[in-house]
């Protein structure tokens, strides 16, 4: 499918897109299902705090798809947090509109935008995802020992791509 698609920074004013996006990248069905939990709500609650950043996707004025980084405080760590001054990323993408390279396009974005600011950028991952295979060829690189049963019961790791020079 050749798609035509605008990509642009997130703003605060984006936080309703995240929690859309967030439903789909902790595979949930409902958005009261995402913001009824803390553990996934804290992804997006609050938007526009210092270390927020990301990218979004439109098609006809649509957001399909975003990525963006949090910062984690030494007391309330996400799940691929490794460092509290290493944003965690998290990214979704709908799923009729995967395999476009859109999930590149946006993950290297959300880099770029993140280099000089953070030395590096983590994330937590379902082992047997197929996005680790885009994490590993824009850099990410597997956390050793981080392996952990998460909340659905199955295997997820942390993995960290580091900025050149960081």
């Amino acid at each position: 499918m050749d798609m035509d698609y605008i990509v642009r920074e997130l703003t605060i004013e984006d936080e309703p897109i995240l929690w859309t996006m967030l439903m789909y990248a902790a595979h949930e069905d409902s958005l009261k299902s995402v913001q009824s939990q803390p553990i996934l709500a804290r992804y997006v609650a609050g938007w526009g705090r210092l270390g927020d950043m990301g990218a979004v996707a439109f098609m006809n004025e649509n957001a399909f798809a975003a990525a963006w980084l949090r910062l984690w405080a030494d007391d309330d760590r996400g799940f691929g947090c490794i460092d509290p001054a290493i944003p965690e990323l998290a990214i979704a993408v709908l799923p009729e509109y995967r395999g476009n390279g859109v999930g590149s396009r946006l993950l290297k974005q959300v880099l770029e935008l993140s280099q000089g600011l953070f030395p590096a950028v983590s994330l937590s991952v379902r082992a047997d995802n197929p996005v680790v295979n885009l994490y590993q060829r824009v850099g990410f690189v597997k956390v050793e020992d981080s392996e952990t049963v998460n909340r659905v019961g199955d295997i997820s790791f942390n993995m960290v791509y580091r900025h050149i020079g960081k």
